[in-house]
């Protein structure tokens, strides 16, 4: 069986996603595909939602958890969550900024966000925003509103993902991480 290099780093993100992860978190996954993010995300209460009616045939009939056919802006309809995944997903809306602050509207106070963005990386059939690492921050500091997360960042270039430990220069292509936990009185 070939799986491709794109769905290995998918993996290796949900890999670490299970590791931040709590059991008994309800956690939301925007633009989950065919489910099998789920299976890495243990002893939780996971909710995926994704556009495509087909993959989420396919995730319900081979994934635990509950799939829903919703739109990322409509994702407060299905209440609050702990935690909320969404990997390489705000580049593909018209509208990021509304996608990123509909995510933050339905996380519990004290919740995390774990989101990943490919960097400098032009898709004119499906991105319709090509991120750097500047317009990522500039992304989550327009759309925290009056929350406070702390930040951390990680970096995959290849297969593997680790903690980034330097900046990242304009022209550098990977994936970045972000982990976000809401810092609460």
């Amino acid at each position: 069986m070939f799986i491709s290099p794109i769905t290995v780093k998918h993996i290796e993100r949900y890999r670490l996603a299970g590791n931040l992860i709590s059991p008994g978190s309800r956690v939301l996954d925007a633009a989950c595909g065919s489910g099998y993010g789920s299976a890495f995300l243990k002893d939780c209460d996971y909710v995926g939602i994704d556009l495509d009616g087909s993959v989420l045939q396919y995730a319900q009939q081979n994934y635990s958890g509950r799939f829903e056919q919703l739109p990322i802006q409509n994702v407060a309809s299905l209440g609050n969550f702990d935690v909320i995944i969404s990997f390489e997903t705000l580049e593909h809306l018209d509208n990021p900024h509304e996608g990123m602050s509909a995510l933050i509207s339905c996380l519990e106070p004290g919740g995390k966000l774990i989101l990943s963005f490919p960097l400098n990386h032009p898709d004119d059939i499906y991105h319709k925003t090509v991120f750097t690492s500047e317009t990522v921050d500039k992304l989550l500091l327009d759309c925290y509103g009056s929350r406070v997360f702390e930040r951390t960042n990680y970096y995959q270039a290849n297969m593997l993902i680790d903690e980034l430990k330097q900046d990242l220069s304009e022209t550098e292509e990977g994936t970045l991480t972000v982990l976000l936990k809401e810092i609460v009185d």
